[in-house]
């Protein structure tokens, strides 16, 4: 069975956004790339817009908290969003809504909130950290792992060669990164990498791309293929759909 979180991210209307929710709503309720499996410990999302921004976090699974469906409802003008719905690894703790992505902390002056779906041997990087590690799951201690000053893209490339040089890189090492910055801009920074034993568990853990007149946006493969950008063999079936390639950090401006 694989077992790992589905999410998406992007920047546009509010209409892709609410379509995107639905598709992982519908991944997360039965994954047809994780033999139906549902993805069950949590959700939650962070959007921004102009005028208005909205954080939350919830122990439900998605497919089961009324509000899930109505998330991007409220959004009348181009939002930066990430949402995640959580399927945790074997030992991370599942206590409530402050175990559910995506985490935030500072860097620089700059706002940043980070959802991850994959494994991370949180034990390693907390010999850099102050922390204790059965109390917190492995992507809350990565973004404790980001926070300080500097770019935010240089420290995040810099985080993720430190993970990989400590091999605390398990599973997928599947990042989605939003930016927020004093000034009002917003990216949406995004990087794959995983290391596949079969083809089955490479379709799960590819991301896609998809660029429109409404926008672009990255997800998991599940979600993908519940909007209907791709097959059951993780084809793409629109314009504008793209495989991300692994080992790079992508941005969405």
């Amino acid at each position: 069975m694989n077992r790992m979180c589905r999410m998406f991210a992007l920047k546009g209307s509010p209409l892709l956004a609410s379509y995107l929710q639905a598709s992982l709503i519908e991944a997360a309720k039965k994954d047809d790339f994780s033999n139906g499996e549902s993805h069950k410990d949590g959700w939650g999302f962070v959007a921004y817009c102009d005028s208005s921004q909205m954080y939350y976090r919830s122990a439900l699974p998605i497919f089961q908290d009324g509000f899930s469906s109505l998330a991007f409802h409220g959004f009348s003008s181009p939002v930066a969003a990430i949402s995640h719905a959580r399927f945790s690894a074997p030992g991370e703790p599942v206590r409530g809504p402050f175990d559910s992505h995506p985490f935030s902390t500072h860097i620089g002056e700059n706002l940043v909130y980070v959802s991850h779906n994959g494994w991370i041997d949180k034990r390693k990087l907390v010999s850099k950290l102050s922390l204790e590690p059965s109390r917190l799951n492995d992507t809350e201690i990565f973004t404790y792992f980001l926070e300080g000053e500097g770019d935010v893209e240089q420290r995040l490339v810099d985080s993720i060669k430190k993970v990989k040089q400590m091999e605390a890189d398990i599973g997928a090492l599947n990042l989605f990164v939003l930016v927020i910055k004093r000034s009002g801009e917003r990216e949406v920074l995004f990087y794959s990498d995983f290391k596949p034993k079969d083809r089955a568990k490479e379709l799960y853990y590819t991301l896609y791309s998809y660029e429109s007149e409404w926008g672009c946006a990255v997800m998991s493969s599940s979600v993908a293929f519940k909007a209907g950008f791709i097959d059951q063999n993780g084809n793409p079936q629109k314009d504008g759909v793209r495989v991300v390639p692994k080992g790079r950090l992508g941005k969405i401006i």
